[in-house]
Formats: structure tokens, C-alpha cells, sequence
């Protein structure tokens, strides 16, 4: 995806080198294990890598293998990181200067569309660490100090605002389910624009187009740099809030262009990637049964 606007792309994520599964009060929470490492990348160059694996996780959940489902996941976040629900949710930004939350009706996280910035930091820290985020509150309630003991944060290194400290630190979680539920969303999405144009019967075709207007990111923000030298291109800096948010600017780019490297298998309708613009199976072995039943098909 990047290679078809190369230099129009900077953007980056953190992940750790491993992660862990914990219960806890009968939910399950993944979380950077302690002796983890840190790294920096940039996820639009591995973008269809990204996509491919998500929208994997996603079939399993639809397909309801979720044993399958789990595993791809920690598989994913071992490769990309956590997907930063805790940015990603709140529907106003900068939250730390604010003494209340605000989010989306019907959201996992939580019951609740409003609640104290406090209260809502603390659901991502359920996993008990050696490493604490400390949260300090005036009488008001307001967070006068967030800060993460026993680190030099990853935050240090880039412009953004303090909650981020929690999202790349190790004591930070983000429950099983969630990433399931929006894996399995994007996949509903992918598969009905995918399908949208073979069907013919307007329930399918209706179906297809409500769960496609459902697929609606917000707050993606960008800038433009200039380069260091007269013949630079002009870099366009997506501000992500979130490492979701990046897979959905991916998944909308994708399914939007005329040259689309990530789609589904006209035969056994798993994801792929290719850069074959004419590419309409994931492996040589579907393209052959896809034509023995086309020729079954043609001597009936």
C-alpha cells in the first residue's frame, strides 16, 4: 500500500517484543510481559501485512473458530503491538486536560458513555505489574499527574499528549474480546464490499450496504512537512490516535483504490495480499480447484 504513495506516507506505532494472556474477573486481558522490550515502527510499512493478519482474526470470529481467533490475535500483537483502545475510544482528545471522558453508546470498554478521565485511564491497567502508572488527582477530581515509574517512556521521543504514556507503557491491557469484536467488524466490512456487486437479491445487497455505511472512522488528523532539500516531495504525517485508527485509514485506502493489494479469494474467501493487480486467489492451489469446478461446471 505504502509503495503506491511512497513519500506521501510517516507515521509510527510502539510495540513489545512479547506479550501475555491474564484472567481477570472472567475477562481475558493481553499485556506486554515484564521483561519485554520496546521498538518503534511505522505500520504503513507493513500495511498489508497488518490487514491480512486482522482480517484473518476477523474470519475466524465470523466463522466462529475462536480458539483460531486467539491465537492470531497474540500472533498479531506480537508483530504489531496493542491496537491503543484507549486513545482510539474517547470521542474528545487531549483528555488529560479534561476531568471527564466522553464515549461512543454501545462501546465494550465500559458500561457508561460518560466517566471521570481517571476512572477510565484505570480500566486499561488491570494486569498487576512491577512497573506502576501513577495518577495523581486534586479535590476536583482533575488528573494533576500521570506518570510511569521505572521507565524512560517511549513518549519521551515523540510530540504527543500524556496518555500515550499509559498506551506504550507495560503496565498497559487491553481485553481479549475487544480486539476480537473489531476484528470481526472489519472482516463484515471487507466481505460486503468484496461481495457487494455479485449479489443480486436486494436483502443481501441492502445488508451489505448498511454494515458498510456502519464503517465510519473519526478524528484521523494529518500534517504536511517539507523536506530538507529543494527536490524533497512534500511528506503528508498522518497523526494517528491510534494504531486502530491506522488499520482503518489502511482498510479505507485499500478498498478504495483501483490498485487494491490486500482482497479476498474468489475461492475460498480468505484474505490476501498481492501485487498483482489481476490476482484472484491466495494460493495456486485455489485457482486450480476454482477452474476443476469451473470445467466440472461446463460438462454437466
Amino acid at each position: 500500500m505504502k509503495k503506491n504513495n511512497e513519500g506521501n506516507f510517516r507515521t509510527f506505532w510502539f510495540k513489545y517484543s512479547d506479550y501475555e494472556l491474564k484472567e481477570i474477573d472472567e475477562f481475558t486481558y493481553i499485556t506486554p510481559k515484564e521483561a519485554s522490550k520496546v521498538t518503534m515502527y511505522d505500520p504503513f510499512d507493513v500495511a498489508d501485512e497488518i490487514l491480512v493478519d486482522i482480517l484473518m482474526v476477523g474470519r475466524y470470529v465470523e466463522k466462529d473458530a475462536l480458539d483460531l481467533a486467539a491465537d492470531g490475535i497474540m500472533k498479531f500483537v506480537k508483530k504489531y503491538g496493542l491496537l491503543g483502545e484507549l486513545t482510539y475510544l474517547p470521542l474528545n482528545t487531549d483528555i488529560l486536560k479534561q476531568d471527564k471522558v466522553y464515549l461512543p453508546i454501545g462501546n465494550l470498554v465500559c458500561d457508561k458513555e460518560t466517566m471521570s478521565t481517571s476512572e477510565y485511564i484505570k480500566l486499561f491497567l488491570k494486569c498487576e505489574k512491577k512497573q506502576k502508572v501513577i495518577i495523581k488527582e486534586n479535590a476536583k477530581g482533575e488528573i494533576i499527574e500521570l506518570s510511569v515509574e521505572n521507565e524512560a517512556n517511549p513518549l519521551a521521543i515523540v510530540d504527543r499528549p500524556g496518555e500515550y504514556a499509559v498506551v506504550f507503557s507495560r503496565a498497559y491491557s487491553e481485553c481479549l474480546v475487544w480486539i476480537m469484536h473489531y476484528a470481526r467488524t472489519l472482516y463484515q466490512t471487507f466481505e460486503a464490499i468484496e461481495n457487494y456487486n455479485k449479489v443480486e437479491d436486494a436483502y443481501t445487497k441492502q445488508m451489505y450496504d448498511n454494515i458498510i455505511r456502519n464503517f465510519n472512522p473519526s478524528k484521523i488528523a494529518c500534517r504536511v512537512l517539507m523536506g530538507n532539500k529543494k527536490e524533497d516531495l512534500p511528506i503528508l504525517e498522518w497523526n494517528f490516535n491510534s494504531l486502530k485508527l491506522a488499520i482503518d485509514t489502511m482498510f479505507a485506502l485499500n478498498e478504495t483504490s483501483d490498485r487494491r493489494t490486500v482482497k479476498m479469494c474468489k475461492h475460498c474467501g480468505k484474505p490476501f495480499a498481492s501485487d498483482n493487480l489481476k490476482a484472484e486467489y491466495c494460493s495456486p492451489q485455489c485457482r486450480n480447484q476454482a477452474n476443476v469446478y469451473k470445467s466440472r461446471a461446463k460438462n454437466k
